[in-house]
């Protein structure tokens, strides 16, 4: 096998799930003793000076890009995915694709026929869970493909034991009621803890907190709630619209964020981690979140220590790259079985 290669760039910010997720990624490829092809990660929020380090960067790939390597893109990648992979196969170099995101899904900005058009030219991907992989198939792509099935979080902070009331979640994500507007129609008598930007205190009903943005490392040590909530939009009922659909095809990373906190999971049952959550007992799916309240009440301490237990086992692989590593591995058996198609 030839040397396993990534290629790291500038970014502006980690602060959100994506961009920590990304530099996870490549922590955990340089772990595993993957090579950066590109120039030395680096942070800086200047569009211009953005631009320039990533695109040395890609000059800096191509010519250091040899015949069998097997390079690891992150996708999307603005602009440059198929140029990425065109480099990659002129030099005789296999290429593996992990998908974070869709964009004919979340922002719909290119059509579907464009985005399978653009995944095509990776020679295995890495999606999120099975429902992604029929979804993707069912629209005509035809590349090998692995379930990721989670994300993993790294980082050195445990959490802090604390005594939390049953009834009690944590949210984590954009507060406004604009974007999440289930947040202000919560039954009453649940104590729920909101972390991050666009919160309204005098919005806030009395069992609210706002607490404001924290960064991953504050919310796995001090992060309030006895369960962390994974829901979007503006019904407790349903997801609707886009970000309906999305979920159903996505792994969120604040789930990765929950594990690290020690927080088992309330999450929609149709989603796509749904499963996930469910075969590892790391948390409580449901259809809709009208009688979450009695839900949660009627979960015993047995119950509930069982989930920590797992959540705890789950939260241990997330924090040494174990989800990611085994995704790789198959890649890369795939990769070493076949002969990539002309």
């Amino acid at each position: 096998m030839g040397r396993l290669v990534y290629l790291t760039r500038n970014y502006k910010t980690t602060g959100n799930g994506g961009g920590k997720a990304r530099v996870d990624v490549e922590d955990i490829l340089a772990r595993r003793g993957a090579i950066n092809l590109g120039l030395r990660r680096t942070y800086h929020h200047n569009k211009i000076v953005d631009f320039a380090l990533n695109f040395a960067g890609i000059i800096r790939f191509a010519v250091k890009l040899r015949p069998g390597d097997i390079v690891v893109l992150q996708y999307p990648i603005k602009k440059y995915y198929t140029l990425l992979c065109r480099i990659a196969h002129s030099r005789r170099a296999s290429v593996i694709t992990l998908v974070h995101d869709l964009g004919s899904f979340r922002r719909k900005r290119i059509s579907v026929e464009e985005e399978i058009s653009r995944l095509s030219h990776s020679d295995v991907l890495i999606v999120a869970n099975a429902n992604n992989v029929s979804w993707l198939k069912s629209q005509g792509l035809e590349r090998p493909m692995v379930e990721q099935v989670a994300w993993d979080f790294l980082s050195d902070v445990e959490p802090k034991q604390q005594s939390e009331p049953s009834v009690s979640m944590s949210f984590i994500g954009a507060l406004s009621p604009g974007r999440n507007a289930f947040l202000y129609t919560l039954p009453d008598d649940i104590e729920l803890h909101l972390y991050g930007n666009g919160g309204d205190p005098a919005k806030a009903k009395e069992s609210m907190t706002v607490h404001g943005f924290a960064t991953p490392d504050e919310l796995i040590a001090n992060a309030k709630g006895r369960y962390g909530l994974i829901w979007y939009g503006s019904s407790t009922r349903e997801h609707v619209g886009y970000i309906g659909e999305y979920i159903k095809y996505c792994n969120p990373h604040k789930l990765a964020l929950y594990m690290r906190a020690g927080k088992p999971i309330i999450i929609w049952r149709s989603s796509g981690a749904a499963d996930f959550v469910e075969r590892e007992g790391i948390g409580i799916t449901v259809d809709n979140l009208d009688n979450i309240d009695v839900a949660l009440k009627n979960v015993g301490e047995d119950q509930y220590q069982a989930m920590v237990k797992n959540v705890n086992r789950v939260a241990r692989r997330m924090a040494g790259g174990a989800y990611l590593s085994e995704s790789l591995d198959k890649a890369i058996t795939i990769i070493t079985t076949q002969q990539r198609p002309l």
